[in-house]
């Protein structure tokens, strides 16, 4: 399998490589398979994007399809149309999801404005920088939830802590629940 090494301004049409370097600004038209990605700069893929491995993305990318890696490094702005799929995402700065986030363990530390339709998995933990605009979602559902500055209509999972700034509409627990004076909840429920 070729990998495919870019500095510059270029265009690609898609396909299956092994390490995918970019430096600089990238177009993509269709989908791209790869085991690794290393991306410095700006990149939009008209498709969706499937990572084997390890995902270091330093800039803004847009996929106008699904997103899959097993790790993704973010220092920047992320945003996927449809499905995202991660064991391990460690984020710093914004992330934009159209459909649903399935992750293992997600840190996101707040840059910006972020949103999600849904986010489902083990550990999610959210942060905010000074000055940084609100996560938002629909559902939020973990093991472990542990976030800030956040919107979220539904909340559900095993151990959840909602710290200053957020607001929800329902949070659904089973083990613990923890909210900061600062936080807004209208309903919890404890589950059997």
């Amino acid at each position: 399998m070729n990998d495919f090494e870019m500095k510059g301004k270029s265009s690609m049409s898609g396909g299956t490589f092994g390490a995918v370097r970019v430096d600089g600004i990238l177009s993509v038209k269709g989908d791209l398979t790869c085991s690794t990605l290393e991306m410095n700069g700006s990149c939009r893929m008209n498709g969706s994007l499937r990572i084997s491995g390890k995902a270091d993305i330093d800039g803004v990318c847009r996929i106008s399809g699904d997103m899959d890696a097993e790790d993704i490094d973010l220092d920047g702005r992320l945003t996927v149309a449809g499905d995202m799929t991660s064991e391990n995402a460690r984020l710093n700065g914004s992330l934009s999801v159209g459909g649903t986030l399935n992750i293992g363990s997600l840190d996101l530390k707040l840059h910006g404005s972020s949103k999600i339709k849904e986010a489902v998995g083990g550990r999610i933990v959210i942060r905010h920088s000074k000055g940084a605009g609100y996560f938002r979602a629909d559902l939020v559902e973990g093991d472990e939830i542990d976030i800030e500055r956040s919107k979220i209509k539904v909340v559900r999972g095993d151990k959840v802590v909602i710290g200053k700034d957020c607001t929800a509409d329902r949070i659904e627990y089973r083990s613990s629940l923890d909210v900061h004076p600062k936080a807004a909840v209208k309903e919890k429920i404890k589950l059997d």
